[in-house]
């Protein structure tokens, strides 16, 4: 029995199918309605975004894996655009990030960035695949620039690799390795970068609107030290500095009964003059309960700069005598194993 095989190919974004495993230029014009002689022109899009021109007598063989696509094109229309302020011919009406560099002359297509300049907004990453629309009113301007961009502190640098490690943030920085660097999310959560991680980067301004970076604290200052203590002691704490003040949050902070739940996450802030003055209050989230009842805790007037429904709770501790070593004396770790003893007594 004759089994009749159908190829199939996409024209201008419509499937052709076709009963023979070979097609030439001609005939796919025909297949388009585009046989005028001259008239049209026809690319093969290629994987990589980058396109390739088909002659009309130049044969396309349809047996390879994957359905093959096509764009045509009026022959006699020229749309100009700009590359690093450099005067560009294309005959397409939208061209790829790829053929954008292959028109420029790129050496290594595959280690610079095509940025397209806007008027209103940061310049925009396009993508090897990614069509540019260009029947717009007006010239559009590209630039050739690195691949990746990461926001340092506000300041905004291009890099030319998709990864970057920890000391190479803190270079770009300009700070001093001992202050460590932090990553900071979309929804301010911060993250201290370890010695020696490596963090992968997306294309584009990923690091300034998602993800960002900033220096960490002086682990030689009396900050530093009290971050290190409480580290060694807690398995998760966070630190933040906002506006002269400094930030901590200790996840997985246990409580005991008649107290629950077991484990809640507890916010506290001192001053810029840390260890003087001393600490006053913290941060709980609502819902805590001593025994059957709901402790009725104070809303923050100052909420935390870490997302939750947070309750503060006044407490004090009456003879505070830190010591110049942070081990000696009152500190952050004795200051925050008293939240239990406040919590107990109840409102």
């Amino acid at each position: 029995m004759d089994v009749e095989v159908l190829y199939a190919v996409k024209i201008n974004g419509e499937v052709y199918e076709i009963d023979k495993p070979a097609i030439s230029g001609e005939e796919l014009l025909k297949l388009a309605s585009k046989e005028s002689p001259g008239e049209f022109v026809i690319y093969l899009l290629l994987e990589d975004g980058d396109m390739e021109s088909i002659r009309p007598n130049e044969v396309v063989d349809l047996q390879r894996s994957g359905l093959e696509k096509f764009r045509t094109f009026r022959a006699d229309v020229i749309y100009r655009l700009q590359v690093d302020g450099r005067p560009r011919e294309w005959g397409l009406d939208f061209i790829t990030g790829r053929a954008i560099k292959r028109l420029s002359g790129v050496a290594d297509p595959g280690g610079v960035g095509i940025w397209q300049k806007t008027k209103d907004s940061e310049d925009k990453l396009i993508g090897d695949c990614d069509l540019v629309d260009l029947t717009f009113e007006g010239v559009e301007k590209f630039r050739i620039g690195a691949k990746y961009s990461i926001c340092i502190e506000g300041k905004v640098f291009e890099w030319p690799k998709k990864t970057i490690t920890t000391e190479e943030i803190i270079q770009l920085g300009g700070w001093d390795a001992s202050q460590g660097a932090v990553e900071v999310d979309k929804d301010q959560n911060e993250r201290p970068l370890a010695s020696g991680e490596v963090i992968k980067l997306k294309p584009g301004h990923n690091f300034c609107k998602r993800q960002r970076f900033k220096r960490g604290f002086d682990q030689n200052s009396r900050i530093g030290e009290e971050v290190l203590l409480l580290r060694k002691n807690f398995e998760h704490v966070e630190y933040k500095a906002v506006n002269n003040l400094h930030w901590f949050k200790i996840d997985g902070y246990s409580l005991q009964s008649p107290l629950s739940p077991e484990t809640i996450p507890v916010v506290f802030s001192v001053t810029a003059g840390h260890p003087v003055p001393k600490p006053y209050g913290f941060y709980v989230p609502s819902g805590i309960k001593l025994g059957d009842r709901v402790l009725n805790l104070n809303n923050p007037q100052h909420p935390p700069p870490f997302a939750g429904n947070w309750r503060f709770a006044s407490w004090d501790i009456e003879n505070w005598r830190p010591g110049a070593d942070v081990t000696i004396g009152d500190n952050l770790w004795g200051w925050a194993r008293s939240f239990r003893n406040r919590l107990l007594e109840g409102e």
